[in-house]
């Protein structure tokens, strides 16, 4: 086989290509030793004041390296001590720094306030570091890498261009209060020393799991950049023992994925205003204390590697992949899960209605993409859950719309006619006719009552049940005279009050074609208000039978056969599905809640 040769243009980019590269490492070995100074003090010891004043002094790039520092009297009770406290003006370090090899006193802590870093600093492969920097200023990337630390605090400082701490083993605790970090895109480019570029928050721990506390901070990004991974706030792939983050405004998005928590995971009061990216976050469930409104409405998420991209529930739908989708839905039932330990069913609910929102999205883009057809029923059923009950985690929701249900039908039966003799013993109508035939008639409204109720009386009247009782004495139970009376007088005491009323508007005796004028329009007023107020009760009544119908019909109870006929009658066999249906999902609902 043959092969062609190179063309001879590829063969010169190649050659001018290595040529660039030897030049470069010959300009390397030929610049001066010294062209990053090494300190007027290295190895040798020095008080911490001393050394605050050193840094301060340079004028180039300076390492400060095997150097001792100690505390001394009354030097640094005077100096250190002094600036802690706040009795000394601002001191501006004007060059890049870093600290290599530095050994600290193992009783006294660095302790730094009112400082301005002008360039770059960094503390490497030092030990022990005590520090705390208080109400300081770092103008470029503060850089803590490979060192033995006791414990680190930052209070109340700015870190203008991002912060990197990495390879550190730690015994305590690495804290940030009330601090601002951001990221200063002017100074892009603007060092190419190792591991430089530019960060706004990197943070890597694989060793010992210790505490990090990081309160009423604000990371503040650029929106241009906050798609890019390099700029996120990093704390994945780490171990922790307590990570608490209160009170934060995270303007950028924070990445904890793959990074362990082996104690206490707290979240409170933060502004998540980006994603939060969990995927592969393992925590302990029990100790667990997530503050579910800050980071609810789809800020849970997970980051594709290869695509670059950043997927949540608002892109559930692009999701596609299955690996994607069961790796966002996990990062759910983690704090899922951590809710539902610790009790906390309020939370648990919102976390779950919120995880199964992203899975009906889920099951719609499966169907309607055609990559599984079978998931159409599941889809369904989540929409109806949704709609309905919320996923199953509200019962009350079920009870309200079961009730706009129960209305709908009733609003229906209204305006059909159906017989119910729940409460009155006649219609309208019929209530009606007897003021008509008062009117028309010499006869008085509790004669005509009396005789309607004597025509609709289907049990003996009471002479003829005393006069029973006479000639039977002796031959019934003494019960049936002695109960009879109260009982029967019980049964005819629901007409008192119609009767009292028919009382008080009897006021005209004579028929409406004799009556004067002037009756006949008192008459007009009174019995147009009587008309009325009969139309306006039996509405109501109307109304409340309608109901009962179809509160009968739903529930399923039953008080024998059901008093309507035509078209509405089938819709009660309609409603009567619906009802048994929506109650079964209501009672599962329920109980669901009751058991947890």
């Amino acid at each position: 086989m043959e092969f062609a040769p190179a063309p001879i243009s590829d063969c010169n980019g190649i050659l001018i290509l290595h040529l660039k590269k030897y030049i470069k490492i010959t300009l390397l070995l030929l610049l001066p030793l010294n062209i990053f100074a090494d300190s007027n003090i290295d190895g040798q010891t020095v008080t911490f004041t001393q050394f605050i004043n050193e840094m301060a002094a340079c004028t180039k790039y300076t390492t400060f390296e095997n150097v001792k520092i100690r505390y001394k009297m009354p030097d640094d009770k005077i100096g250190m001590d002094k600036r802690f406290s706040g009795g000394e003006p601002e001191l501006f370090i004007p060059q890049s720094i870093r600290l290599l090899n530095c050994d600290f006193d193992v009783d006294y802590w660095l302790v730094l306030r009112n400082i301005t870093f002008m360039d770059y600093f960094a503390i490497a492969n030092c030990t022990p570091v005590k520090a705390i920097f208080k109400d300081c200023t770092f103008k470029k990337t503060l850089r803590l890498y490979g060192n033995n630390i006791d414990f680190i605090d930052i209070d109340s400082s700015k870190l203008e261009h991002g912060f990197k701490f990495y390879r550190n083993d730690v015994k305590d605790r690495l804290t940030f209060k009330n601090c601002t970090i951001s990221l200063n895109p002017a100074l892009f480019g603007d060092t190419d020393a190792l591991d430089m570029e530019p960060r706004l928050f990197r943070f890597e721990n694989k060793q010992n799991g210790f505490d990090v506390d990081i309160a009423d901070c604000v990371f503040d990004l650029p929106e241009n950049l906050r798609g890019n991974s390099q700029f996120f706030l990093t704390l994945k792939e780490s171990d922790f023992k307590n990570l608490s983050l209160t009170g934060n405004t995270f303007n950028c998005t924070v990445d904890l994925s793959e990074s362990t928590v082996g104690n206490a995971f707290v979240t409170n009061e933060c502004a998540y205003n980006g994603s939060l990216v969990l995927d592969a976050f393992n925590i302990n469930p029990i100790n667990t204390r997530v503050q579910w409104s800050t980071v609810a409405g789809n800020r849970i998420a997970i980051y594709d590697h290869k695509a670059g991209k950043i997927y949540n529930g608002n892109h559930a739908d692009s999701i596609g992949s299955e690996v994607r989708f069961a790796s966002l839905i996990s990062c759910y039932a983690n704090f899922y899960n951590a809710f539902k330990s610790q009790g906390n069913r309020i939370a648990a609910n919102a976390c779950y209605v919120e995880w199964k929102d992203i899975e009906t999205k889920y099951l719609n883009k499966q169907y309607s993409s055609g990559v599984d057809k079978s998931v159409f029923f599941n889809y369904l059923m989540n929409v109806f859950l949704k709609i309905f009950c919320d996923y199953g985690t509200n019962p009350l929701k079920a009870i309200q719309i079961a009730f706009y249900v129960l209305l709908f039908f009733a609003g229906i039966y209204f305006f059909f006619p159906y017989s119910i003799l729940s409460f009155h013993q006649r219609s309208m109508f019929d209530q009606l006719k007897i003021y008509g035939k008062y009117l028309s008639s010499p006869k008085s409204l509790l004669e005509i009552e009396d005789s309607v109720i004597a025509k609709g009386n289907k049990t003996p009247t009471y002479d003829e049940y005393m006069s029973f009782v006479t000639e039977s004495k002796g031959k019934v139970p003494w019960y049936f005279n002695l109960f009879g009376k109260p009982l029967y007088f019980l049964e005819l005491i629901r007409n008192k009050p119609t009767k009292l009323f028919y009382r008080l508007i009897d006021i005209f005796p004579d028929e409406w074609e004799s009556m004067s004028s002037a009756k006949k329009v008192v008459a007009t007023v009174l019995y147009g208000v009587v008309f009325m107020l009969t139309v306006l009760w039996f509405f109501l009544i109307h109304v409340l039978d309608s109901i009962a119908l179809s509160l009968n019909v739903f529930s399923t109870l039953g008080f024998g056969q059901i008093p309507i006929k035509g078209i509405p009658r089938y819709l009660t066999i309609l409603e009567g599905f619906i009802g048994w249906f929506l109650l079964s999902i209501f009672s599962v609902s329920l109980i669901s809640q009751v058991i947890q």
